[in-house]
């Protein structure tokens, strides 16, 4: 018997769908292989394993009628180390006559074919490990990554070192309504490969500018006006906020339990958009001072659920607009939360917070620079300056709502970007509405924040509560002076006044 950690994000030893995984538990099921050092090489791709190409070449060539055929042309690709079961694809071919008649004439052939295509595709480009460390771009195209998601397919891409493996083995096994989102995916690009293409940044904060931006420090002294704060309710989510830049919930190893039993956000993202898929194959996992940005990724299908109650709901038409570097005009960002910090408000795991969420939205222009809304079109261009963010960190992961908005508020105000925040009807976010808006009206800035978050003791007040508070003193008439008190006051009096329950419910738009 072995002793498994606590699940968070990914899945169960047994192959049951849980929410997440735990980092400790990604590293056990071997996400990662060698976790030393990252690799300097250029990642073999299929064809430059020259001993084995041709007999993948033969087995891809052959025209498959049946799961249990693909299944042994799979196994025979591998000499027989490997089988492959393929239940859940059977389940959803069994399901439905036309799809399984489409798939074996028309959409298993194109798979075939893409993996058959890698050679060309990527005669002149190599792919390099996004590594620790070290702020880098790898720039692939619609058909190099529909090559790479069909190798995924046959589990025939490597392992990179200190990344997750890109394989779908285990989505054809167990995930059915993954299988749908994969093959709704492939169907859609055997009519279509556009000659668009997708961006994969890695962004590292040096040292040094996080000392001098994110220390206590220096926040306590940051007079920078907090910035614009927009709260959305049910039914709006991130992915709908055109413009914006879309939060990636992430796992430290980008992706999550997408390939395994985990569907939240991160993981239902990837797979409505399945580009971002091949970020696996060679993103190294992400430390406290990095995040990775996705420029361009197609969507494709829609959902409804979560969790064990994620369904594919049917097709989606991405009509964003192209921009000039051929990119489909959207931007995701991917930042980790802390999964279950002993102490929240411990200020190291608050500090830490604030420079993961820095790193995500403080882009370079580099990576922004050319997206567009619309032709020529001055009033409707995307600025990207503002985040579409909600519950970061605060399911799964069991992060504090209340203390991750406003962590996430201050690094946005520093970074000069504003929130439109997506509550997911959550009620743990009650209250967030009237405190943002009154923090707003009071003028408050980030040094200010940032010493009630410091002086915060959750056992007593509800964060919230003590916000307001401090906030409506700030209007209060000075006794000794006869004027309104203009700069941040000590609550400890509204603090003795508070209890720890949360304010009434939010009006949320």
């Amino acid at each position: 018997r072995h002793s498994f950690p606590r699940l968070s994000r990914g899945c169960h030893p047994s192959g049951c769908l849980f929410l997440s995984a735990s980092p400790t538990m990604m590293k056990m099921f071997g996400f990662g292989g060698n976790t030393k050092e990252p690799d300097e090489n250029p990642i073999v791709l299929p064809h430059e394993a020259k001993d084995r190409w041709a007999k993948i070449e033969k087995q891809l060539k052959k025209k498959v009628k049946t799961v249990a055929e693909l299944s042994t042309m799979m196994t025979e690709m591998h000499n027989g180390r490997k089988t492959f079961g393929n239940m859940a694809l059977k389940r959803v071919l069994d399901g439905d006559p036309e799809e399984a008649k489409r798939f074996f004439s028309e959409t298993l052939p194109f798979i075939q074919s893409l993996v058959l295509k890698i050679p060309e595709a990527f005669k002149e480009q190599e792919i390099r490990i996004l590594k620790i460390g070290k702020p880098g771009m790898q720039r692939l195209s619609c058909l190099q990554c529909a090559c790479l998601n069909a190798a995924a397919v046959f589990q025939l891409l490597p392992r990179g070192k200190m990344c997750p493996q890109l394989s779908f083995t285990h989505i054809l096994q167990c995930q059915p309504q993954k299988v749908k989102c994969i093959l709704h995916y492939f169907h859609r690009r055997r009519t279509s490969v556009p000659d668009r293409y997708v961006e994969f940044y890695r962004n590292v904060l040096p040292k040094e500018k996080g000392v001098q931006l994110l220390s206590a420090k220096t926040l306590l002294e940051n007079k920078t006006p907090l910035a614009n704060f927009e709260i959305k309710g049910r039914p709006h989510v991130i992915e709908d906020a055109q413009g914006c830049m879309q939060a990636d919930f992430a796992n430290e190893w980008i992706g999550g339990g997408v390939l395994h039993g985990g569907c939240v956000q991160e993981e239902i993202l990837f797979v409505e958009k399945p580009e971002c898929l091949v970020s696996l194959l060679f993103c190294n996992v992400m430390r406290d001072h990095e995040s990775i940005t996705i420029v361009g990724a197609e969507r494709f299908s829609t959902h409804r659920g979560y969790a064990r109650s994620f369904r594919w709901a049917g097709d989606f038409v991405d009509e964003q607009p192209v921009d000039s570097k051929k990119r489909l005009s959207n931007v995701i960002v991917a930042y980790d939360a802390l999964c279950t910090p002993s102490n929240q408000f411990s200020e190291k795991n608050m500090l830490r917070e604030i420079v993961k969420t820095y790193v995500a939205v403080a882009l370079p222009d580099e990576i922004t620079k050319g997206v567009k809304a619309g032709e020529n079109d001055a009033k409707t261009s995307y600025k990207f300056d503002t985040f579409a963010t909600g519950n970061w960190g605060c399911g799964a992961f069991g992060g504090d709502i209340p203390l991750k908005a406003m962590l996430q508020w201050i690094a946005c105000s520093i970074a000069g970007k504003h929130i439109r925040y997506f509550t997911f009807g959550d009620r743990n976010a009650a209250g967030l509405k009237e405190t943002t808006e009154c923090l707003q009206k009071a003028g408050v800035h980030v040094g200010w924040l940032w010493d009630k978050l410091q002086r915060h003791d959750p056992s007593r007040k509800h964060l919230f509560n003590l916000l307001q508070d401090s906030a409506a003193a700030l209007a209060l008439p000075n006794t000794a002076t006869g004027s309104t008190q203009g700069e941040p006051a000590d609550s400890t009096e509204q603090e003795k006044r508070g209890l720890a329950d949360p304010p009434g419910g939010a009006s949320i738009s």
